[in-house]
């Protein structure tokens, strides 16, 4: 009967314990790390094929100058701007005033060959 109710005891201070505002932001804290890793996680094979795409595209491509090479950079950071960027110039025929001629026919190639489309 004693131990039934230090249980109870124990099981009351607890939960008054966990409703506290700093438990809470302790907790809330923890999870959005949490979250965080697991999302990183989640894109470690987006960002490989992204990486992929721009590692063929430079390979033994050495006409680019460095603003070419940065722009690249930027459109194979994420799958959703190298998405704008394949309906826009490979897709709509659209020019771009960075890549153009071979290296976007190139380019547009190493796109439409990876696996995230």
């Amino acid at each position: 009967m004693w131990r039934t109710f230090v249980i109870m005891i124990e099981i009351i201070i607890l939960i008054i314990v966990l409703r506290t505002s700093f438990v809470q932001y302790f907790l809330s804290d923890i999870q959005q790390t949490v979250l965080g890793w697991i999302e990183n996680v989640a894109e470690i094979p987006e960002q490989q094929s992204l990486a992929t795409i721009r590692e063929r595209f430079f390979h033994n491509n050495m006409s680019l100058q460095p603003h070419q090479t940065d722009y690249v950079v930027l459109i194979t950071d994420s799958k959703e701007s190298l998405t704008k960027f394949n309906e826009r110039y490979c897709i709509n025929n659209d020019k771009n005033p960075f890549i153009y001629g071979a290296n976007l026919n190139r380019l547009c190639g190493h796109i439409k060959d990876s696996k995230l489309f």
